[in-house]
C-alpha cells in the first residue's frame, strides 16, 4: 500500500516542516494545514490517505476530536506527540480509520532520520502498519513497538526526569555568582557534558517541555522522594547507607556500549 497523498496538520510548525521535507524526499505528495493555510485541517483530513497530527501536546486531543470524523475509513490517522495514551484513545474514539500512534525520539534539529528511534503504537491497523515500517526501515530507522501505556511510563523517566534534572541544574547555575566561562575553567568532563545538554535542552520549545513535565508528575514525585532519602543520608554523613546505595545501583545490568 502506498499513499497517494500525506497530510500534516500542524505542518507549518518546525516538526511539521521537518516531516514534510523528509516525506517529500521519500517521494510522497505532502499537503500541510495550519492556522494560516488556505486548506483547513478538516479539509485536509478528508482528502489524504495518511493524516498526521503534529501540533503542541496540549492541543493534540482537541485537534483529533475536530478532524477525526473527517478521516476516511480506508485512511490512517497518526500523531507524532511525546505523549501517547490520550492521543491514541482520542484517535480511536473520534475516527473510523486505521490508527497508529508514533513518537519520533528526536527533534526538528536532527539532520537526518537515519539511525534515529521512532516508537510506534499500533492501535487499529491492518493495511498501513506494514507501509510505515517499510518506510522507516528503508531509511535505517530503529523501530520500537509499544503500547501507549508503556510508552508514557518510559518517557516519564527518559524525558520527564532527565528534563527535570536539567531544569534544576539550570536554576542552580543561573543563581550562582559564577559565569559560564568560570564554570568552564573548573569543569570535569562529566560537568561539561551536563552544560552542553543543558544548553541544547534550553533551546527547545518551552511549551513542549512544560507538557512533558506536567505529564510526568508521578515520576517526578518519586524522584523527589529519592532526593529526600539521599539528602538525609548526606546530612547524617551516613557512609554505610551511602555505600549500600552504591552497591545496590552497581547491580543494575547496564548494557555494553
Amino acid at each position: 500500500m502506498r499513499p497517494e497523498s500525506i497530510g500534516i496538520i500542524g505542518g507549518t510548525g518546525r516538526m511539521g516542516q521537518w516531516l514534510k521535507k523528509f516525506l517529500e524526499g521519500a517521494g510522497y505528495q505532502v499537503i500541510v494545514a495550519g492556522r494560516k493555510t488556505e486548506i483547513s485541517p478538516k479539509e485536509l483530513a478528508s482528502l489524504c490517505d495518511v493524516v498526521i497530527v503534529s501540533v503542541p501536546i496540549k492541543d493534540t486531543v482537541n485537534i483529533i476530536k475536530e478532524i477525526g470524523p473527517y478521516v476516511r475509513p480506508e485512511a490512517v490517522l497518526m500523531d507524532v506527540t511525546s505523549i501517547k495514551k490520550g492521543p491514541v484513545e482520542a484517535m480511536l474514539s473520534y475516527s473510523s480509520s486505521e490508527v497508529i500512534g508514533t513518537h519520533p525520539l528526536f527533534g526538528p534539529s536532527a539532520p537526518s532520520i537515519k539511525r534515529q528511534i521512532v516508537v510506534i503504537c499500533p492501535a487499529r491497523t491492518k493495511v498501513w502498519l506494514p507501509w510505515l515500517k517499510e518506510l522507516l526501515l528503508t531509511h535505517k530507522v530503529k523501530i520500537t513497538i509499544s503500547t501507549p501505556e508503556k510508552h508514557d511510563e518510559m518517557m516519564a523517566i527518559v524525558q520527564g526526569i532527565s528534563h527535570f534534572f536539567l531544569l534544576t541544574m539550570g536554576l542552580i547555575v543561573k543563581e550562582s555568582t559564577f559565569n559560564l566561562r568560570e564554570f568552564s575553567d573548573y569543569s570535569t568532563p562529566f560537568f561539561h557534558i551536563i552544560l552542553r545538554k543543558m544548553q541544547h535542552f534550553l533551546h527547545q520549545n518551552p511549551e513542549m517541555c512544560a507538557s512533558i513535565q506536567f505529564n510526568s508528575y508521578h515520576k517526578i514525585s518519586r524522584f523527589l522522594e529519592s532526593v529526600d532519602e539521599l539528602k538525609k543520608i548526606i546530612k547524617d554523613q551516613d557512609y554505610q547507607k551511602f555505600y549500600q546505595i552504591f552497591q545496590k545501583l552497581n547491580e543494575i545490568p547496564f548494557p555494553e556500549e
